[in-house]
């Protein structure tokens, strides 16, 4: 039989859907829990459930403490052969906004600028930069979400990862057909210790596992952070009872919280050495010593309880009024600097329509000069001028008169003159004609 690590596929692209608090279960990721039966018990508000995918397969359901920003518990299904292909640590979007676009798992570093409020309820790969603890899932082999991480250190996280392999190949997969429907529920348990002042450090780590083939049966593990070498094996009854304040892992316990039957040998074996020691230790006497403590330790206890009932109220009504005094006085200092700090923006916004009035009055005035300036200059310039050009004009015009006047006298001298000249030059030619003809007459009749 082949022992592989576990599941899922890696991480390309992995889908992620939020369920609504409203929504029972985890919607498409019920079937990785025992009988579509999903843990009972934890109901803080900071709890948020997120069916993780890939192509729109369901991978794992994860119930996510926001306010530790750990995963409270991881739910899964084995499936052989299953690997993490390593790369980059992946976050949910929607965690931090819920009004986001990016409905697929992706990198903090691409979903920075398009993210409000990144790192608000989720941790991020930067929360890790400056401590001793890396991000570790919480099932080994499983896909790099930081919603199934919390921080480990080095050490721990391989010894965590060698643990849960040997648990798996050794103690579950014997005794659950290969491993079909073996169901596994990993999980944290907070301390007080924070990375960042952000991320809380795990306490404890623990693994649950319920097979329902052939016989139904549960078992598991936890381990402290602390010693990196301690693992204690635990049933899921004591888990629920000593470390999850009681709350359900498993519908109707997974077989009523029956151990595997490698296991369940050595329980029958230390029973019955339990029962033999009881049968020689029930005499009357013993009895007697039994009811008396009984007596007393109800006793004890029930004073016990009224004292913490009287402490609780006592605390509960000083507690209430400190509450409520801290309520008032935050109210009152809130409203007092609210309207302290209303006066200067008040003082400014006045000062800043003042300026603005000065500006549109001088905005006006601007525009009634430019509107003025519009007439045509060298018209006004013409009109100025008419009364000078017109005084400056008058000699040239009675000296152009007068050069006009002496012109036609002029030609008019001219035409008289050159009348006679002609007249004069028409009577010597006539006369000449005449003069010579009658001369030249004369020759001939002599001759």
């Amino acid at each position: 039989m082949k022992a592989a690590a576990l599941l899922l596929l890696c991480l390309a692209s992995l889908d992620a859907k939020l369920v609504p608090e409203s929504q029972e279960g985890f919607a498409e990721c019920n079937d990785f829990f025992y009988q579509s039966s999903p843990p009972q018990g934890f109901t803080d508000p900071s709890y948020t459930k997120i069916c993780q995918k890939h192509n729109g397969d369901p991978q794992f359901a994860t119930l996510y403490n926001t306010k530790d920003r750990i995963p409270l518990y991881s739910a899964f299904t084995y499936r052989e052969g299953a690997t993490n292909d390593g790369g980059s640590w992946l976050i949910e979007p929607q965690l931090d906004d819920a009004e986001s676009s990016l409905e697929e798992a992706t990198s903090g570093s691409d979903a920075s600028e398009k993210i409000a409020g990144l790192g608000t309820n989720q941790a991020l790969e930067d929360h890790y930069a400056s401590s001793e603890y890396q991000p570790g899932s919480l099932l080994p082999n499983s896909p790099s979400m930081l919603t199934n991480a919390v921080p480990f250190t080095e050490n721990f996280k391989e010894k965590w990862a060698s643990d849960v392999d040997q648990f798996i190949k050794e103690t579950l997969l014997p005794y659950c057909s290969n491993g079909e429907n073996l169901h596994l529920i990993a999980g944290a348990i907070p301390s007080n210790i924070k990375i960042s002042d952000k991320v809380t450090v795990p306490e404890f780590v623990w693994l649950a596992a319920c097979c329902n083939i052939p016989d139904a049966w549960s078992t598991g593990i936890i381990k402290g952070t602390v010693d990196v070498d301690n693992l204690e094996d635990i049933t899921v009854k004591e888990l629920e009872k000593n470390f999850l304040g009681g709350a359900k892992l498993f519908s109707n316990q997974c077989g009523g919280g029956r151990l595997p039957p490698e296991r369940r040998e050595v329980s029958d074996a230390s029973s019955q050495t339990d029962a033999e020691s009881q049968v020689k230790t029930s005499g009357p006497f013993f009895k007697f010593i039994e009811f008396l403590f009984c007596i007393v330790y109800e006793i004890l206890k029930n004073v016990f309880y009224l004292v913490w009932f009287f402490v609780k109220q006592i605390c509960n009504l000083v507690l209430g009024r400190l509450y409520w005094i801290w309520t008032a006085v935050t109210t009152y200092v809130f409203a007092l600097s609210s309207v302290l700090l209303n006066i200067p923006c008040d003082v400014f916004r006045v000062f800043g329509n003042i300026v603005c009035g000065f500006v549109r009055i001088l905005n006006n005035v601007f525009s009634v000069v430019c509107l003025i300036l519009r007439l045509p200059a060298r018209f006004v310039c013409d009109i100025a001028s008419f009364p000078y050009n017109t005084l400056c004009a008058i000699p040239d015009v009675g000296i152009d008169i007068l050069s006009g006047l002496w012109g036609v006298l002029a030609l008019g001298l001219n035409a008289v003159f050159g009348a006679f000249g002609g007249s004069f030059s028409v009577a010597s030619f006539a006369g000449s004609s005449f003069l010579q003809r009658f001369v030249g007459q004369s020759d001939g009749y002599e001759a």
